[in-house]
């Protein structure tokens, strides 16, 4: 008789210790998700805990990446008019209608467009893509800021810092509302456009650092990215604008991927001409890619 009370015993014990690993288990496993396996011996009993979200959610926060591989579709535009009158370079008018049709497109089939310094922080976006223009007269303001508005869309621009309030170009006022939009980042195109690579060392300075001055003092944001005029620069230029700028763009080069860029300050991009077909406009878009390893 003591032994079969012994044994009820036992079996009793057993029984709520069973019980209170299968409640500790549900709490661990409302707490942490679906996805972690548990095994208890010879009881067998299994839970899973799911802490994809978690760490997926993790790295979109606060870890960086041990390595980035990304190719970017970099589209270079200059002017963005119907009609481009006497001007010779016809190939660099692209119409209004043109970019929309590609806002749409970027727009549709979840691409993401980003601002030029962000090429450093490419493991946050899967479809990135960036847009920027060289020049900016007036037009930009006119034609291309209210589709950027219209479709929500990112963007680069590139100014002339002695060109501000110039005929057709655009003033301190139209700048300082494109820059507080949150879709634009204005960065320096130089102050006045020339060949960098026929300057001086002194004359390249003055050209990168008052461009870079004034830019800052009229939007209170920070410039960080050098476009070089017509694409022409020297290994003066290089070792200046290190000193001041983190990025630094080319003028032509292709798609631009990541495991082939020598640094930051040698960003290639694409002629976005006046001729470019929304197949050819896509084609170059489908190859945006981004692989992280962590």
């Amino acid at each position: 008789m003591k032994n079969k009370k012994k044994m009820i015993s036992t079996i009793l014990i057993i029984v709520i210790c069973i019980v209170i690993v299968i409640l500790v288990i549900l709490g661990i496993k409302k707490l942490l998700g679906n996805n972690i396996k548990l095994s208890l011996g010879e009881f067998n009993i299994t839970s899973t805990i799911d802490t994809t979200k978690n760490l997926e959610a993790l790295a979109d926060t606060t870890v960086v990446p041990k390595s980035t591989s990304a190719t970017v579709p970099i589209f270079m535009y200059h002017f963005i008019l119907d009609d481009y009158g006497d001007y010779p370079d016809t190939e660099n008018f692209l119409k209004p209608e043109t970019l929309e049709e590609q806002l749409q497109y970027i727009t549709e089939n979840g691409y993401e467009t980003i601002f030029i310094d962000e090429m450093d922080d490419l493991y946050k976006y899967k479809k990135p893509v960036a847009l920027t223009f060289d020049d900016c007269f007036v037009y930009f303001y006119d034609n291309a800021f209210p589709l950027l508005k219209k479709y929500n869309q990112k963007a680069t621009i590139f100014i002339i810092t002695d060109y501000i309030n110039g005929e057709n170009y655009l003033t301190e006022e139209q700048l300082k509302e494109i820059a507080d939009s949150g879709l634009v980042k204005i960065e320096s195109h130089t102050k006045t456009h020339g060949y960098l690579d026929q300057m001086t060392y002194e004359e390249q300075v003055a050209e990168a650092v008052e461009s870079k001055e004034r830019l800052e003092s009229i939007t209170g944001q920070e410039v960080t990215v050098y476009c070089y005029p017509s694409g022409r620069y020297n290994d003066d230029t290089l070792d200046i604008i290190k000193d001041y700028y983190d990025f630094g763009l080319e003028m032509l080069g292709g798609i631009c991927n990541t495991d082939n860029l020598e640094d930051y300050y040698h960003i290639t991009r694409i002629y976005a001409n006046r001729t470019m077909s929304l197949s050819m406009f896509a084609s170059y878009l489908s190859q945006s890619n981004v692989s992280v390893e962590y």
